[in-house]
């Protein structure tokens, strides 16, 4: 078994003030010469100085119950020892409940060396005269327990991140993308050296602002969440997974149907989370699912998370067909997705006029033409010559289908494995039927798929004889 100790005069040099570091580098030479009742009590004593400096440090930066805590400080008279006693008592105690420094458990280690200090630091009255002797082993853990716990650590209260980061999420300056939340998160001025139950709560009550808060919140803020949320991951994957675990589903189990709404964006940004939802809450989820209106659908990115749970896609494709065409064109034009692939096809080629044939080209067609199949393509050119609504043929005949057409045909020359033959064939069929799609024309001329019509020869007037 290899045993990992720590580099004592590493840690030394890790002490952020100088008062403390002296402290400390007297404990460890007292530790090295065998003098461990002098090591401890030299250990205590860089303890309650360090505490006192990072008193008035965070005084200083404006932090309110610190500022009491030094007037506190600065009331006590020099030539007062009881005061003083008093206030050394109080210490771990200020550190950890007022001010953060420690946690709960850093605190009950620093007690024992605050209380073997004591015997250490005065006589036992025993009746056989022997006196406490710490052992090499005891020293040397107060030394490290002491300077990672408190030395080497930035003065932050756990409060005061907490909120300085929450505001942070919440400004407009934050980003929606993960990767730069993630950079600056990990900052050693955030979350890159913030204790474990500082984490904990950022992120307890980033969920809570999700699911528990009745205050509206706008998509940028719940991508700002969402955001702050994966890089806590990465950055902190036990402890996010143990909330997310032990409090995401409890959450969604006790909110609203408004606030419920929005796990359906959430999800689609961390659908890792997924797995860790109850039954109950998913049930719940498909009902409000049935019931949305499709300015909802689109308002809580439902379409998101049907590209990626195939549960809810089934559902959401029953919903979509069950649709108004107007509301189903709304839907189709608001976002790309590969989930409405067979929508796309269907609502296109059955243009009831040439305004919507126009429309639904430019708007749900071309933008959801990557996720368009090899056999949908081929659908799209040979059903559009079955339009004949009105007796009249409403995409062929629509304005603006030319620059349609020649969009297509670009974005359509990654898919096609037979690109040129398919659109020759669409190409005579369109001269059959008596149209010129001039901009169509230009590009299958620039590809060679057809020949360039020849430019009109002008005559010239020498040719003619004169009058």
């Amino acid at each position: 078994m290899t045993l990992n100790l720590s580099d004592l005069d590493e840690l030394a040099q890790r002490v952020r003030n100088n008062h403390s570091k002296d402290y400390l580098k007297e404990a460890i030479v007292s530790y090295r010469a065998g003098a461990y009742r002098a090591a401890l009590i030299a250990t205590w004593i860089s303890v309650c100085v360090d505490i006192i400096e990072k008193i008035r440090e965070l005084s200083s930066s404006g932090d309110a119950a610190a500022k009491a805590i030094e007037d506190r400080l600065n009331a006590i008279n020099p030539n007062d020892p009881n005061a003083m006693l008093a206030f050394e008592r109080e210490i771990l105690d200020i550190a950890c409940e007022e001010l953060q420094l420690i946690s709960t458990i850093e605190k009950s280690h620093l007690e024992r060396l605050k209380d073997d200090r004591n015997v250490c630091a005065h006589p036992t009255f025993s009746i056989d005269g022997s006196q406490f002797t710490p052992v090499a082993e005891l020293a040397r853990a107060y030394i490290v327990q002491a300077s990672n716990y408190l030395l080497i650590q930035v003065p932050v209260k756990g409060k005061v991140i907490i909120e300085r980061l929450f505001e942070l999420i919440n400004e407009q300056s934050f980003p929606e993308d993960e990767e730069k939340a993630f950079t600056i998160l990990s900052s050693d001025n955030y979350l890159g050296r913030a204790r474990e139950s500082s984490v904990r709560n950022l992120t307890i009550i980033l969920l809570k602002r999700l699911f528990r808060d009745d205050k509206g919140i706008s998509p940028e803020l719940l991508n700002q969440i969402c955001a702050s949320l994966g890089a806590i991951g990465r950055i902190y994957p036990q402890i996010y997974n143990e909330v997310v675990q032990g409090k995401l589903s409890q959450m969604l189990g006790q909110a609203t149907d408004k606030q419920l709404k929005r796990a359906f964006p959430f999800l689609a940004k961390r659908y890792e989370t997924w797995g860790k939802i109850e039954e109950a809450v998913k049930v719940r989820m498909e009902g409000l699912l049935q019931n949305m209106s499709v300015n909802e659908l689109i308002s809580y990115k439902v379409t998101a998370l049907a590209a990626i749970d195939n549960n809810i896609n089934i559902t959401y494709q029953l919903i979509i067909k069950t649709l108004e065409v107007s509301d189903q064109s709304k839907l189709l034009s608001s976002t790309s997705s590969l989930v409405f692939r067979e929508h796309v096809v269907r609502l296109f080629l059955d243009s009831r006029s040439f305004d919507s044939a126009e429309y639904r080209g430019i708007n749900i067609v071309l933008p959801n033409s990557q996720y368009l199949r090899e056999e949908d393509i081929k659908t799209i050119l040979h059903d559009v010559f079955n339009n004949e609504k009105w007796n009249i043929n409403q995409i062929l005949n629509a304005g603006g289908i030319d620059q349609f057409f020649a969009q297509f045909y670009i974005d359509t020359k990654i898919i096609l494995s037979n690109h040129s033959v398919i659109w020759n064939e669409f190409w005579d069929k369109v001269i059959d039927k008596g149209h010129t799609y001039i901009t169509l024309r230009e590009q299958m001329e620039l590809d060679g798929l057809i020949e360039k019509e020849p430019e009109p020869v002008e005559e010239d007037e020498d040719d003619f004889p004169p009058f």
